[in-house]
């Protein structure tokens, strides 16, 4: 579908906010919680907080929850009985809104969709993302650990996002990319006025500080190099780079249960856990954080892009802000594009 270009007030935005949780839009937004802002679902406009450059963690979970059932079970004397953990999901809101989420988040959305589609089909990714319209709002000045314009992205990229909004004073601009953004937007079009697509803001010179082909570059011939295991002596493997990271994407399968009944679940993990690798044997073929931290690294700007042709990074620098060694993943990207 050929991009549709709209106007639309402050005041219209909120009551189109406003409508599509009268008519039982599941709307997630950025929102205040015990001091910081977290993505959850709004009762009404106020609720959302728009001023934030990014919430602590991304939305992630409404596309792959940190945990899910994928299927329960209970022995009789006629066998197993199986009740597949999907009919729940597609059972979840029809009709879920991202809404306010900025265009780093939207891109991970397509980039995750890559690996749940490769070799085998994970409709429990698929179900939710097929019902999941985003509306993101560009970024007016991005803080010092956002690098999505060396990510192949721009603070107003509009990959992934099914509308894009653009501030501009008492107003947006609203760039629809998709059919679920119109499908969206169809029944509440008299709050929009459609414009073409010389009034949409173009988007500015946004600078870059380093090169990402050249950290690969790097990657690609490097992989015994000093650098990793001196550069992260400080990382004490906590995973919060990996769970606050929209694209990370690890998980382990258990089951839990007794003689009678149980079910098989599917928990989010972390390459960044010494337990990630460890064999039954008892051997750990990545037994540093430098090892684990250096696995995060090739896997993101190396094994994935090579794979799916996009790096496992949307440059959103949660990772960095997150931290508690301060380990700044945008330094290290540009310390390895300059030990090229």
């Amino acid at each position: 579908m050929e991009e549709k270009y709209y106007e639309i007030s402050a005041e219209n935005l909120k009551k189109f906010v406003d409508s599509l949780i009268s008519d039982n839009y599941e709307v997630i937004a950025p929102k205040n919680k015990d001091g910081d802002t977290f993505y959850g679902k709004i009762g009404s406009f106020g609720e959302a907080n728009l001023d934030i450059l990014l919430p602590k963690v991304s939305y992630k979970e409404y596309l792959l929850p940190k945990t899910e059932t994928l299927f329960d079970y209970s022995f009789s004397g006629e066998g197993v009985n199986i009740k597949d953990g999907l009919a729940a999901v597609a059972g979840e809101n029809q009709k879920r809104v991202i809404f306010g989420g900025r265009p780093c988040d939207a891109a991970a959305g397509p980039i995750m969709e890559k690996v749940f589609n490769w070799d085998f089909k994970d409709e429990f990714f698929n179900e939710r993302f097929k019902n999941l319209t985003i509306v993101s709002i560009a970024c007016d000045k991005p803080d010092n650990y956002c690098f999505c314009t060396e990510m192949q992205l721009s603070p107003e990229s509009s990959y992934g996002s099914d509308i894009l909004l653009k501030k501009a004073g008492s107003r947006y601009f609203a760039a629809v990319t998709g059919e679920k953004g119109l499908s969206l937007i169809a029944p509440y079009l008299s709050l929009f006025k459609e414009i073409p697509k010389a009034q949409f803001p173009a988007d500015k010179d946004w600078k870059k500080t380093f090169e990402i082909e050249k950290t690969k570059n790097f990657l690609d011939k490097n992989f015994e190099h000093g650098y990793f295991q001196n550069r992260f002596l400080s990382c004490i493997g906590c995973g919060i780079c990996t769970y606050t990271c929209p694209t990370c994407h690890c998980f382990d399968i258990q089951d839990e249960g007794n003689l009678k009944e149980g079910r098989r679940i599917r928990n989010w993990d972390s390459c960044q856990f010494g337990i990630f690798t460890l064999h039954t044997s008892g051997h750990n073929p990545r037994v540093t954080q430098g090892d684990r931290y250096r696995q995060r690294l090739m896997h993101k700007f190396k094994i994935y892009s090579e794979k799916f042709d996009k790096y496992l990074c949307v440059g959103c620098g949660r990772c960095s802000r997150n931290c508690p060694e301060d380990i700044d993943i945008k330094e290290v990207l540009k310390d390895l594009s300059e030990l090229v």
